[in-house]
């Protein structure tokens, strides 16, 4: 059977976070989680002109509490209970913050651990015949992003040039296929390419800015700079089931590399489908969806 959803398509991939891991969880009542929130909004955002009006909590989780600010809603505060997480979606904006389908980052607070970030209202509509062919090409763009960057010393670790010659990390079970993906990858986008990926795709966090039909893809905080844009193919295929407008793995693989391409890419498809294969191979994922078929 095919995966249903994202998280089925990781299948084999995905590792557990062990029982206890989180050192100080947020509430999870709605009321308590407000209460926080109203806190930090008014403590370290409280200047800004979107963060104003009524709170309404969106989620309350022990990881993350979010709230739509404002009547209609201008803002979104997000708040986490993880200081990695919280580094990590920073670092996601440092690196892709710029893309157009991704929500404007309008401020953040190192003491709090706390995003405000731009409104998005208006779910998808995955009706049209070209919606599948919008998302892909939105995913692409996100990949593509770090290439319009001026990469900072900091960064620098995390091109494909460094990652390709550097030891394969702990979590890989087979270093010389996480390799040659890594080597595929660099083929396709140049070695100073700094590889994003993980995107928290759902048929929920595919949006429109409002009054545009363009689309944005919301909640990035899993985004990572150092697993390469295949893990987000990988569940598109899931992603598009769950949406009600499912399609074969092998056009969704070429939806992909026609989209890369206009962003700037020259994976070709024989170059796609080994370095599907190899990263299967790399990280134990149990399916390709049909995607190196």
């Amino acid at each position: 059977m095919l995966p249903a959803t994202a998280a089925e398509a990781l299948h084999g991939l995905i590792r557990v976070r062990p029982y206890g891991w989180l050192a100080s969880p947020l509430p999870t009542n709605p009321a308590a989680a407000a209460e926080r929130l109203h806190e930090v909004r008014d403590q370290d955002h409280a200047d800004h002109p979107a963060a104003g009006g009524p709170l309404e909590v969106l989620a309350a989780r022990a990881t993350a509490a979010v709230a739509a600010l404002g009547t209609p809603p201008t803002a979104v505060l997000k708040l986490h209970a993880d200081v990695g997480a919280y580094n990590a979606e920073l670092l996601a904006y440092a690196l892709v913050g710029h893309c157009p389908v991704l929500p404007r980052l309008l401020g953040a607070a190192d003491a709090s651990r706390s995003l405000l970030l731009e409104h998005l209202p208006d779910p998808f509509d995955w009706a049209p015949a070209d919606a599948p062919a919008a998302l892909v090409d939105a995913v692409a763009a996100v990949h593509a992003a770090p290439a319009h960057l001026d990469v900072a010393d900091a960064l620098a670790p995390f091109r494909l040039d460094r990652l390709t010659a550097a030891p394969a990390p702990a979590w890989i079970s087979d270093p010389d296929a996480w390799h040659t993906a890594l080597t595929l990858c660099s083929r396709a986008h140049g070695p100073m390419h700094i590889p994003v990926g993980h995107l928290d795709l759902k048929p929920e966090h595919v949006r429109h800015r409002g009054g545009d039909s363009a689309v944005c893809l919301i909640d990035i905080e899993t985004l990572r700079p150092d697993v390469t844009g295949l893990i987000d193919l990988i569940t598109l295929p899931a992603v598009l089931r769950q949406a009600g407008r499912p399609m074969a793995g092998p056009d969704v693989r070429e939806l992909y590399r026609a989209a890369t391409a206009r962003h700037g890419a020259t994976w070709t498809t024989t170059d796609l489908r080994a370095a599907l294969i190899a990263y299967q191979r790399a990280t134990g994922l149990a399916t390709l969806s049909g995607l190196a078929d």
